[in-house]
């Protein structure tokens, strides 16, 4: 298993294809698979329940139900129904559901309760404004009521009256007068193009949204199908107005009339699921003209002007260091070590130099936000020119950089510390498995991947070395005061020359891996002190300590595996939750704890206010490290450079940094923007494993239980790297869940299923649109009802 920060300089990023896996950021609550299962809440008088009848709910339970439908309303006779919970518990369920109203857990809308978002954004139903309305463009009524002003920006999409819209508040309810927020998405308002799948119809077909919530179909005439056929999916372009009705989930839906444009292939298929997911998540594939065109317009030729204004570092012995399939490379790194100190360049592409504020090549990276990594392609932030050619730290080539020098004394102490823009030229590019060969030491030189070989003894391999030395002695400090290292092995997905899955492993960390981790996390620490110090506008990568009632979840488990003693939650530190989960690596229960410590986590995010990061033990702490990749970063840049004591000689581009609001109105949409790529960069990995397993189906397995729940057991398997579920119809029957042990058991035969259980299961089913896994058990003799069902079958 992999042990890493949760919110490293590139690790931040979630480079799937470059950083040996999606890096999935701290507090992030449903950032790995697994059993959806919350642990109940048990902590206060809130873990009454609704019921002794029939059936019971307290609030984890429904909680996690209600989170599990998303954002669909659910009625309260639903809910009992879906509980079992009798009329004497009818009363207390509605008591329970008022409490997490107050609470703010749970809103209440005209459907029923709902989850309330857990990042602050809000929905409802827009209505644009009369004309000459100033900043207004129009309103926006919650499903509770509330009503908002919606404030005109330059990245929000069109929205007509009548669409439900994501708003990002941009000021706090006042009394007597509404709050204010811009648009950031048009959940269900008209679309360019839909992706879907294709299905026959007597004089025509239709298309149903691939992978959609929304419970609609799309009309097609029988000429307009082109070479679709039935299970297709397909590309499809309204060619008629829409027809509009009241969906359910409150807001009106479009049902236009459409034709297919092109057909990508059935599910599964490399295109056919990437294009599905960007699609779904409404996540840009193209750039526009004018962005392209302002890219071809750069010069990338540095002046001697430009290198005289900067630090000269061209001597230095920067490499970086990159996975194989990387294409671009923003981040390089020299290390030199003598007597009791040692030195840290980490040099950053001046990404900020060629990205002018407000420009279209700047507009359209704010609207995006941050880079989407999916297993067979990336959709860049910026583009192609930038990204991978002027910006990119290529070997032998003259770039411009923001560098962070750093000097630590023999106590791993910063003892000087020194930001400015230089120029550079990276030595030469490494990738991990070459980076950690040369760490390991030895006389053998290492051969790189185009063929060259680095001698142990030179100066390049003993700057590598020192990486490795200095990575350690950082990381041993960082634990040593409190930082949380969560243990989570991540997918690879191994693709052939034609892009098809092959396989899914577990994604190999290096000590190359760590040493760029350590040194990016350094100098994001270093650049948040110099903006805090300086009182700048800036954003600042923030993660606040869980909630009490969390704390109280969290302590309760990890007491109950002998993890944690007995102690008030008030002493509840990252010190002593990094010490707990130390004590659980190797032990059956070690998933589930550290998927409940991540659960229990509030969301990394994006802020003007710096509060810390609480998983890392920093007081400071940006995101500095990856302009080429995060927006947040190229905002950071901006603001470095304001606040630097140096002549602009860049024809005015630095201006005086961004400004509170401008930080302000950055930090909330990249917050957003980068949890809408985590969710679509993990539903495209689940997609490709059941494009692994695809043509396995009755084949068996050798598998460890890695969860445990109410509805079976999840597993996962030895290889391939993938997960799935036996679910409770397919194990013996007179199983009961055991929430303390995590168990299923059955009282009369004593059969037991737990964490860490070795079982030979079968594949039974990979759905791929839904992108689950089911098993079931292998023939187990003890199990009478398999024996029967096998002879019913015709069987021995």
């Amino acid at each position: 298993m992999s042990r890493r920060p949760r919110d490293g300089g590139k690790q931040g990023s979630r480079r799937s294809q470059s950083r040996g896996g999606g890096r999935t950021d701290a507090g992030s609550r449903s950032a790995q698979s697994g059993p959806s299962d919350r642990p109940r809440r048990k902590s206060s008088d809130r873990s009454r329940k609704a019921s002794q009848g029939r059936g019971s709910v307290d609030a984890a339970r429904l909680l996690a139900f209600l989170r599990a439908r998303r954002r669909r309303a659910v009625r309260p006779d639903e809910i009992a129904r879906v509980f079992g919970v009798g009329r004497d518990g009818a009363k207390r369920l509605r008591a329970l559901l008022s409490e997490l109203v107050a609470e703010g857990d749970v809103e209440r809308v005209p459907a029923g309760f709902r989850a309330t978002r857990p990042d602050g954004l809000v929905e409802g139903v827009f209505e644009p404004a009369a004309r000459g309305r100033g900043r207004d463009v129009g309103t926006l009524r919650e499903d509770g009521g509330r009503e908002w002003r919606v404030l005109a920006s330059r990245t929000a999409p069109a929205a007509s009256s009548g669409d439900r819209v994501l708003l990002l508040p941009r000021s706090r309810p006042i009394q007597g007068r509404a709050p204010r927020g811009e648009i950031l998405q048009n959940l269900d308002g008209s679309r360019d193009a839909w992706v879907g799948i294709y299905s026959r119809r007597r004089g025509g077909g239709v298309v149903t949204p691939y992978r959609d919530d929304a419970d609609w179909t799309l009309l097609v005439d029988g000429d307009e199908s082109g070479a679709a056929r039935d299970g297709d999916v397909v590309v499809a372009a309204p060619i008629a107005r829409p027809t509009r009705r009241r969906g359910d989930r409150g807001g009106v839906s479009a049902l236009p009339r459409v034709r297919v444009t092109s057909v990508l292939g059935v599910p599964g298929d490399a295109e056919a699921d990437t294009r599905a997911v960007a699609w779904r998540h409404r996540w840009p594939v193209d750039f526009p003209r004018e962005v392209l065109a302002e890219a071809e317009a750069i010069d990338e030729q540095i002046s001697a002007a430009e290198v005289d204004r900067r630090v000269d570092l061209r001597d230095l012995d920067f490499v970086t260091i990159d996975p194989a399939s990387a294409r671009d490379f923003d981040d390089a790194i020299c290390v030199e070590s003598g007597g009791s100190t040692t030195r840290l360049w980490v040099a950053i592409a001046d990404v900020s130099h060629y990205v002018t504020p407000g420009g279209a090549i700047d507009r359209e990276a704010l609207s995006r936000g941050n880079s989407l990594y999916f297993p067979d392609r990336s959709f860049p932030m910026l583009p192609e020119r930038l990204s991978g050619d002027v910006c990119s730290l290529r070997p032998e080539c003259e770039r411009l950089a923001m560098v962070a020098e750093l000097t630590f004394d023999a106590r791993m102490r910063v003892s000087r510390r020194s930001l400015y823009p230089a120029v550079i030229r990276s030595r030469a590019r490494l990738v991990y498995q070459e980076a950690a060969s040369l760490m390991g030491g030895g006389g053998v030189a290492t051969t790189l991947s185009g063929g060259a070989a680095i001698p142990s003894d030179t100066a390049l391999a003993r700057r590598v070395r020192a990486l490795g030395v200095l990575a350690g002695r950082l990381a041993k400090r960082r634990r040593a005061a409190g930082a949380i290292d969560f243990e989570f092995p991540e997918p690879k997905v191994v693709l052939d020359a034609a892009g098809r899955v092959v396989d899914v492993v577990r994604a190999q960390r290096t000590r190359a891996h760590r040493g760029v981790e350590e040194a990016m996390l350094a100098a994001n620490r270093a650049v948040a002190e110099v903006l805090d110090a300086a009182d700048r506008p800036a954003v600042y990568r923030i993660h606040e300590p869980p909630d009490e009632r969390s704390v109280g979840e969290l302590c309760e488990l990890l007491a109950s595996f002998g993890l944690l003693e007995a102690k008030p939650a008030s002493d509840f530190t990252a010190a002593v939750l990094a010490a707990a989960l130390e004590r659980a690596i190797g032990r059956p229960e070690e998933r589930l704890v550290h998927l409940a410590a991540l659960r229990s986590m509030r969301q990394a995010r994006y802020a003007v206010a710096n509060r810390g990061h609480f998983a890392l033990a920093f007081s400071h702490y940006t995101h500095f490290t990856s302009p080429i990749r995060r927006y947040a970063d190229l905002l950071v840049h901006r603001a470095l450079k304001a606040q630097l004591d140096r002549p602009s000689g860049s024809g005015g581009r630095r201006g005086d940094g961004p400004s509170s609001d401008t930080a302000r109105q950055v930090a909330g949409r990249v917050s957003w923007r980068e949890r809408l790529a985590i969710e679509a960069e993990r539903e495209r990995v689940e997609m490709a494993r059941c494009a692994c397993m695809a043509e396995r189906s009755g084949e068996g397995f050798d598998a460890t239980v890695s969860g445990v729940a109410r509805h079976g057991l999840y597993v996962t398997l030895d290889e391939p790297f993938v997960e799935g579920l036996v679910h409770l119809s397919k194990l013996p029957s007179g199983l009961v869940f055991d929430e303390a042990r995590r168990t299923l058991a059955a009282r009369r035969s004593g059969r037991r299923f737990g964490l860490g259980d070795r079982l030979r299961v079968r594949l039974v089913e990979v759905d791929r649109i839904a992108a689950r896994l089911s098993f079931d058990l292998e023939a187990d003799p003890s199990d009478g009802r398999k024996r029967r069902r096998a002879r019913a079958a015709g069987g021995p």
